[in-house]
C-alpha cells in the first residue's frame, strides 16, 4: 500500500495522473499495488540459485532472470480474472492487452538486477 500511495501522491504532484486515462492510471495504480505481491522475502537471485520450484517454472518466460517480477504479475493477472473477482470484466480485448502489457512491463522492469551495473 505504501507504494501504491507514493505512486498516487508523486503521478499527482508532478502532474502525470492528469494527463493520463482513467484505463491508464488503473494501469499505474494496479502496477503500484501489484508489483511485489506475495514476495517472499529473498531476491529471485537467490531462489535463482536455491532452485526453488514455486518460482523457477517463469525462467522461460520473457526475461531470463526477473522470478519473482514474472510470479508478481502472472499473479495479479491470476486474481484480476479470478472468476469471483472478475476486475477486468467488460474490458475490451485491446484494451485487456494494453493493460496487461503495460502492467507487466512495468513490474518486470523493478527486478534489481537490471539496474546493476
Amino acid at each position: 500500500i505504501d507504494v501504491l500511495q507514493t505512486t498516487n501522491a508523486l503521478a499527482t504532484a508532478t502532474g502525470t495522473m492528469p494527463r493520463l486515462d482513467s484505463f491508464e492510471r488503473f494501469a499505474l495504480l494496479s502496477t503500484a499495488l501489484c508489483h511485489d505481491m506475495e514476495h517472499p522475502g529473498v531476491s529471485s537471485d537467490f531462489l535463482s540459485k536455491v532452485g526453488d520450484s514455486t518460482y523457477g517454472g517463469y525462467k522461460n518466460l520473457i526475461f531470463r532472470d526477473a522470478l519473482l517480477e514474472k510470479h508478481h504479475a502472472l499473479r495479479a493477472f491470476g486474481i484480476m480474472a479470478d472468476r469471483d473477482i472478475r476486475t477486468l470484466d467488460g474490458v475490451t480485448s485491446a484494451k485487456y492487452y494494453q493493460f496487461r502489457s503495460s502492467v507487466s512491463k512495468i513490474i518486470l522492469a523493478t527486478d534489481m538486477n537490471r539496474h546493476s551495473s
